[in-house]
Parts: C-alpha cells; structure tokens; sequence
C-alpha cells in the first residue's frame, strides 16, 4: 500500500474512535453494528446494476454452503451484500456515480481492516460489467491492462483553476494473467487490452444516434480506428477512474472484467437478442467467479 496515498488524517481519526465516518449512500456509519459482520472482508466485487449484486451474492452464498447474506438497509443510490468473506456493492453508471461508490467502499474496507496496510493488501477488487468492443464481436470478455480517457491518457480531475490532477490507469498484470488462467479451458472468448472509459455515452463515444450529433460516419471511423491501433479494445464508463483510485492507495490486486455488446467498428445500437444480452453478462460473471473460487475458496470446494 501508499500510505502516502491514503487520507489517514481523517481515517485515523475515525479508527480512533475521534469521529465517525458516515457512508451515507450506502446507508451506514462507522458506528453501525452491521459493519462488525464484514470484517473478514477478502474481496469488494462491484457491477452497475443492484439486481446483478443481489444474483452474485446468492450465487457466492451458494457456493460457500448456504452462507449468510447480509444486505445494507439502504437501496436508493447503492444495493449491497455481504457474504462468506466478499462485498458486492452497485456502483450505478458512469464515473461520477462510480466514484462515489469507491471513495466510500475504500474508506469502509480501511475501517473494516483497522487500517492495517498488510491486510489491506489482501483485499481482491474487481468491476464486472459491460462495454462496447472495438474490433471485437459480442460475447468476447474483455480483462483490462489500462484504463483510459477518450485521449488514451490517465484519468483526471479539474483541480480548480491550477491544472489537473493526474492518476495511474493501469491494472495490475499479476492479477489479470491469474484471471486468465483461472479461466483456462473455460472456452469462453476472453482477451486483454486497454479500456477507454468516458464521461458520456453518446458525444465522447462517437455514437451517431443520440439526441445531439456531433460526428459523421468519417469521423467515428477514424476514432474507433484510431483506439484500435493503439490496443484498446472496449469502451464503457467506470474503470479509468476505478484504476485511478485503487492505484492511488497501492492495492496490489484489482480487475475489470467486461462483456463486450457490440462491435462499435459494426455499428452504435445493441441488436442482440434478450437472450444473447444475458449469455453475455452470465459469461463475465463466470469469468469472475472461475477467479474468485480460485482464489477464495479451499482447492476440495471449488
């Protein structure tokens, strides 16, 4: 870890008993007795949507025989479950949505480990979502090396009138290779490649059929090819900044996992069936839990 990174002035300070630390999206404080059942915490596990936490918190239940699944009261912004050493948390979409969830969940795991940095480094995170592919069909899951801006560089932030702030978008290799054996003879699509993160769905991701239009057919193609050339091979919303922050603290091991819906070199519109949406999604979530079963669970259980 960087201690360096971490705000311990305020996190200190809640450890201490100084203050309390209120995780008001999701509903709980420092305080709160609920939190006392997490702090064998081994992995944070987040999706954009609440109904895919609650179907990987009932399936990670069952593959650790029917253990508890504890759910966080408040669902209006983040839907949460706990069970059998992993946190499953929603981060809604895009970045700003996303980046909330983090910065919280971040603070609570610091908590949770009693601001031991050794066991802070045990903890596993890891986004599974979706994204468009950039010269990849639908089906084919994506394990990201770097999260990027539509530029190719690092996620940043305004700093108020003095320049930005600047992050590291990679993701941490050791961790992606040990995915991708985990899922070896799996026979599902999977790939490695640099994934652009932006900050809207339809202007930044060159998309032609939004309310506003701001590129042609030339354009978008030079763009999508441009990405291609330079080895990224999905776009979606979250994971420049997901990199930045866990980077920012040091954590050792942390992941993307995305089905790819489309081909954006073939078009802007997700024509699949309902069907073919949801073999895609399962396959990421097997591709996750291959990992995580490797990771977590004793070798006779898996």
């Amino acid at each position: 870890m960087k201690s360096e990174g971490i705000n311990r002035e305020f996190l200190d300070g809640v450890l201490t008993g100084a203050h309390p630390d209120v995780y008001y999206h999701f509903g709980v404080s420092s305080e709160d007795p609920l939190l006392e059942g997490l702090r064998d915490v081994r992995a944070v596990i987040m999706a954009g949507s609440g109904g895919r936490i609650k179907e990987f918190a009932d399936r990670w239940s069952r593959l650790n025989g029917g253990s508890e699944v504890i759910a966080f009261p408040k669902e209006d912004r983040f839907v949460t479950r706990y069970t059998a050493g992993v946190l499953f948390a929603s981060h809604g979409m895009g970045m700003p949505s996303a980046s909330i969830a983090v910065q919280e969940l971040m603070r609570m795991v610091y908590l949770l480990k009693r601001g031991d940095l050794d066991a802070l480094d045990q903890v596993f995170w890891a986004r599974v979502g979706t994204s468009g592919g950039v010269g990849l069909p639908g089906g084919t899951i994506v394990v990201s090396s770097e999260g990027l801006m539509p530029d190719l560089k690092p996620y940043r932030l305004i700093q108020g009138g003095r320049g930005s702030y600047w992050f590291d978008g990679t993701f941490p290799e050791p961790t992606r290779e040990a995915i991708l054996r985990a899922n070896d003879g799996s026979g599902l699509s999977i790939v490695s490649g640099k994934t652009v993160a932006t900050n809207e769905f339809f202007l930044e991701q060159f998309r032609l059929d939004g309310a506003i239009r701001m590129e042609t057919e030339e354009t978008k193609g030079e763009f999508l090819a441009w990405l291609h050339e330079n080895g990224v091979r999905n776009i979606e919303m979250e994971g420049a900044m997901l990199a930045a922050y866990l980077n920012s603290w040091g954590f050792p091991s942390f992941a993307m996992i995305c089905a790819v819906l489309l081909n954006r070199l073939e078009g802007d519109q997700v024509t699949s069936t309902p069907e073919q949406l949801h073999t895609f999604s399962e396959d990421s979530g097997d591709v996750l839990f291959n990992y995580l079963q490797s990771l977590l669970l004793p070798a006779g259980e898996q």
